[in-house]
């Protein structure tokens, strides 16, 4: 495992506990901080991955199957609106494979849409 994960970079995580809406159990997620963020709190701001595509204008489809290290790629939509904060380290995250850097931007610019 990495000590730091950088932004786009595709990880699995357990989401565990959740309540209400939020995703739940172990599954794929989109690092949406940068390295300095992750560095200086030592948490890592995630977006997760679901297969479900439900026409939701905050879910960013990857487009193109995402191959992963050691599995098979990986398709499905970002929620943008289930950013969480988490400790990665704390959760024993594991690194997957990378999103392209235009899936990065994308993902950047609808998050700085809804908080700004």
């Amino acid at each position: 495992m990495i000590a730091h994960f950088a932004q786009g970079d595709i990880i699995r995580v357990n989401f565990d506990p959740a309540a209400g809406h939020e995703q739940i159990k172990r599954r794929y997620a989109v690092v949406v901080s940068n390295a300095a963020f992750n560095r200086i709190c030592n948490l890592t701001m995630v977006c997760p991955i679901t297969s479900t595509d439900n026409g939701y204008p905050l879910h960013v489809d990857l487009q193109e199957p995402t191959t992963l290290l050691g599995t098979s790629a990986i398709t499905g939509f970002v929620q943008i609106e289930q950013l969480k904060s988490l400790d990665l380290h704390a959760r024993h995250a594991q690194y997957c494979g990378t999103v392209s850097d235009a899936i990065r931007t994308r993902l950047t610019e609808l998050i700085l849409a809804c908080v700004m």
